[in-house]
């Protein structure tokens, strides 16, 4: 009787453990992105730089911040175009806005162009900013035919760059990001 009661305490015990790590392991097993997510990136970079508010609070937003967090795959790291809006380009709700086109430019460019990890050649590197770079003036432009208040006069400098040739020159000479 004795080992019968052990032994349904040990079942009992098993199942607690079982059942916590479990989900942990599961959640930490994710595999690298699939084709079809890497296309669903790239389309809803294209819908975010015509409607960037709507596709940052739609589930398909939601869905790329997650995402973009737990694919093993890519690294989608900050890079001197984010630090040079995060620093005063744009400022208030237009940053967070700005913020999330800048990363779903930046992934659809490196999902198109199959860059895992951009920071390790400086070219990607480049590459890999200035597209997040024109993808958050593409957002821009959007955000000002609907709102003329959301007017950045960093972004307007940046704008006019582009619209000369010369935004790649620009996006080269950003200062770097700052090392934590």
């Amino acid at each position: 009787m004795k080992f019968h009661r052990i032994f349904k305490q040990l079942c009992a015990a098993l199942v607690i453990i079982t059942s916590v790590t479990v989900p942990i392991f599961a959640q930490a097993g994710r595999g690298p992105s699939t084709a079809e997510e890497q296309a669903r990136v790239v389309q809803l970079a294209l819908a975010s730089d015509k409607d960037p508010v709507g596709t940052m609070t739609s589930a398909d937003g939601r869905w790329f911040e997650k995402w973009a967090d737990e694919i093993p795959d890519y690294q989608f790291g900050p890079d001197s175009g984010a630090f040079w809006f995060e620093n005063g380009a744009a400022k208030g709700e237009l940053k967070r806005v700005i913020r999330f086109q800048h990363t779903v430019s930046t992934a659809a460019f490196q999902v198109q162009h199959h860059m895992f990890d951009p920071q390790k050649n400086p070219a990607d590197f480049e590459a890999k900013t200035l597209a997040g770079v024109e993808g958050l003036l593409r957002a821009y432009e959007s955000l000002l035919a609907k709102n003329p208040a959301n007017r950045s006069e960093q972004l307007d400098h940046a704008m006019a760059l582009r619209d000369k040739g010369e935004l790649a020159a620009f996006v080269k000479a950003l200062p770097p990001m700052p090392r934590r």
